[in-house]
């Protein structure tokens, strides 16, 4: 693992647990949870992007030696969602230690995690090719320039996707502060989800099981989760699960077109990408429709 990755993260760590602090200066136990969600988060992360690496490569990781290819530290070799997913995992022991609800604490830190993920991504920059799209430089000069793009150790130049991510995660950092009253847990973790779900379409480097970018597919099991969540606590309520049937078809244009962007179905790439981007927002709206439906059946 890259050693100037690993400083930034560490920076970007106390910088999320200080916006945690300050937003939460009358919380009991607050040191000792900022040092839990630290050590805990930090370790259970790593873990986590990991093993979802291994679990999604594991026919590879199994050819290469499973104890080489999990002693092996390489940047490619991790997940982002494995770690995100650890982090989380970790927050809510740290509840439990500090004797407070996991869910809770879960809401309290999503602002400052959604920062810390925000950088994470920006500090792919330290990262060689990892977060990038193949470009044909030699015929888009013009590209070529930070943070537009980047160059990796062979001097080519890469489109910089994770720059990309990390402004929308700061978009959804936005959106958790100013719009996100209530279960901002669960509704962040819809947003950050969707917009991943086009930026693993653009990144070259998203692994894939057969033809599934499994990164990607997470991502949509996680919005559709949400929204089967929503349609849980809203029982009696005409057409109860149609947030979460609607997200099916949704998927099923998504499909068609990574098919389309693979070479498989002749269409337009720039078509392919407003009609996906056109999903998203129609997920979006489904979100807020089901969320209201929620918060209007419990009151």
């Amino acid at each position: 693992m890259n050693l100037q990755y690993i400083l930034w993260y560490l920076g970007s760590l106390v910088v999320a647990l200080g916006v945690f602090a300050c937003m939460n200066r009358r919380k009991k136990n607050l040191p000792a949870q900022c040092l839990l969600i630290g050590a805990l988060g930090t370790v259970l992360g790593a873990v986590g992007a990991k093993l979802l690496y291994y679990l999604a490569m594991i026919d590879f990781m199994v050819m290469q030696g499973w104890l080489r290819s999990l002693a092996d530290l390489t940047a490619g070799t991790f997940s982002y969602y494995g770690g995100v997913a650890g982090f989380c995992l970790g927050v809510a022991l740290a509840a439990r230690l500090t004797r407070q609800r996991p869910l809770a604490l879960l809401d309290a830190f999503t602002p400052a995690g959604i920062l810390l993920a925000a950088l994470a991504r920006f500090g792919e920059v330290f990262l060689d090719g990892v977060g990038t799209r193949d470009m044909l430089y030699w015929e888009h000069p013009e590209h070529c320039f930070f943070p537009l793009a980047v160059r990796n150790e062979w001097d080519e130049w890469l489109y910089a996707v994770f720059m990309l991510e990390g402004l929308l995660t700061l978009g959804v950092l936005a959106l958790c502060l100013i719009r996100f009253k209530k279960r901002r847990f669960l509704r962040s973790l819809f947003y950050l989800c969707l917009i991943q779900i086009l930026c693993e379409s653009l990144r070259s480097d998203s692994f894939t099981w057969l033809f599934v970018k499994v990164e990607q597919l997470l991502c949509m099991l996680a919005v559709a989760g949400v929204l089967l969540v929503y349609c849980v606590k809203t029982p009696g309520v005409p057409h109860r699960w149609l947030p979460f049937i609607l997200c099916f078809p949704v998927a099923a244009v998504f499909v068609v077109l990574e098919f389309a962007l693979n070479g498989k179905i002749p269409m337009n790439h720039t078509l392919c990408y407003a009609i996906m981007i056109a999903g998203l927002a129609a997920l979006a709206f489904i979100e807020a429709w089901a969320f209201r439906r929620m918060e209007g059946s419990a009151s």
